[in-house]
């Protein structure tokens, strides 16, 4: 790793600055967090609140490889799905892991939609919409979130103040 010397005082001002930016990320990260988590609460609960229930054919649109450390290699399916609501016909999307695509996989593979009755564009899988609508769900992906964003800035912060900038030897201690 990149190892930048820089005076004692210095140091001691990019600490601060660091210090700083990193407790920024996390605020704006926490917010965005929390912004997402709320708002998917509110929007399920709205859908759910007064709906509808059809079951939609699903296809597999694309397979994206992605290939990681050492040579492991990862999967996302990405499908697609469409129903008639309000006499239209309404199409949504989403992805998975290569693991939790096994029971989209077959032969007439379907999946459960709900679809708010007075708007029908406002619709997305009843399983995720169920499992959003819960505040006890929400609360904990919240708590576990929060303070892992929160590690996440201080480990960033650590690496910046003690490896990336570090404070120059002193010209007695580097002929030691």
């Amino acid at each position: 790793m990149i190892s930048i010397p820089v005076s004692a005082a210095a140091h001691a001002n990019i600490g601060k600055i660091s210090r700083f930016l990193c407790f920024a990320a996390f605020l704006f990260f926490a917010a965005m967090l929390t912004y997402g988590a709320i708002g998917g609460y509110f929007s399920s609960n709205a859908i759910l609140k007064d709906h509808s229930v059809v079951t939609a054919p699903v296809t597999l649109e694309d397979i994206e490889e992605e290939r990681g450390r050492k040579g492991r290699k990862s999967y996302t399916y990405h499908f697609s799905y469409a129903f008639d609501a309000g006499g239209q016909t309404r199409q949504g999307q989403f992805s998975t892991s290569e693991g939790n695509s096994i029971p989209y996989m077959d032969d007439g593979a379907t999946v459960e939609v709900a679809y708010a009755n007075g708007d029908p564009s406002r619709f997305d899988r009843l399983q995720r919409l169920q499992s959003q609508s819960g505040l006890g769900g929400m609360i904990v992906r919240l708590v576990v979130a929060l303070p892992v964003s929160a590690l996440l800035a201080f480990i960033v912060h650590l690496l910046i103040v003690g490896r990336l900038f570090v404070i120059k030897p002193k010209p007695a201690e580097a002929a030691a």
